[in-house]
């Protein structure tokens, strides 16, 4: 019964803690006429995920954009940890830092990070996809992840950001001609193993 209090109190700690953290800087932040846009990062590819935040941030979804003008929206994303990743960059990608002493280089794999801490994974890849200027700050406070559903802007008028689908590049001639032989190739097959067949049911009975 103590152990499962003391879970509690250290999930109930974290959660305090996490709230903190979003509601800090608000008050800098002129939210008037901003949308609320949240993203659902439940399965989603990281990179992706990260370049429409980005794009959203920016404003460039607008028909006002400029780049000298901060006019992006807010961007409230949900269940970080459920994020996906392509290929080996679960265990292949490290993060590096430097503490400023001498040889004091640190690095920690993705791996560890998303158990660590998952909100700064995103974090990290929407601000390295960001324009280093005057306005990333700004940008930044406007950018609130929870690793889960929870969240503490239900009044605010949310609206669900639906991921554009996944342009596939159009075959190149060659590819696409070496595609259709392979096709033809294996319909010749089957039918030639289709006939095959019938003919050795009529030998049977025969």
């Amino acid at each position: 019964m103590l152990a499962k209090c003391q879970v509690l109190a250290v999930t109930d700690a974290s959660f305090f803690i996490t709230l903190q953290k979003a509601l800090a800087g608000l008050r800098r932040i002129n939210l008037d006429g901003l949308r609320w846009r949240v993203f659902d990062a439940k399965g989603q590819v990281l990179g992706r995920l990260a370049s429409q935040i980005a794009v959203v941030l920016q404003g460039k979804d607008k028909p006002t954009y400029a780049p000298h003008v901060e006019n992006g929206d807010m961007c409230v994303v949900l269940n970080a940890k459920d994020i996906s990743v392509t290929g080996r960059k679960m265990t292949d990608k490290i993060y590096y830092w430097h503490t400023g002493y001498i040889g004091h280089l640190k690095e920690r794999r993705l791996k560890d990070q998303m158990e660590k801490d998952p909100t700064e994974v995103i974090r990290k890849a929407v601000l390295r996809m960001l324009p280093r200027n005057r306005l990333r700050d700004d940008r930044d406070r406007k950018l609130r992840i929870f690793s889960g559903n929870e969240h503490p802007f239900h009044d605010r008028p949310l609206e669900p950001f639906v991921m554009p689908p996944r342009q596939v590049r159009e075959m190149r001639p060659r590819a696409r001609r070496a595609l259709i032989r392979a096709q033809k190739k294996e319909e010749a097959n089957r039918a030639k193993e289709e006939g095959d067949t019938k003919n050795a049911k009529a030998d049977a009975t025969a």
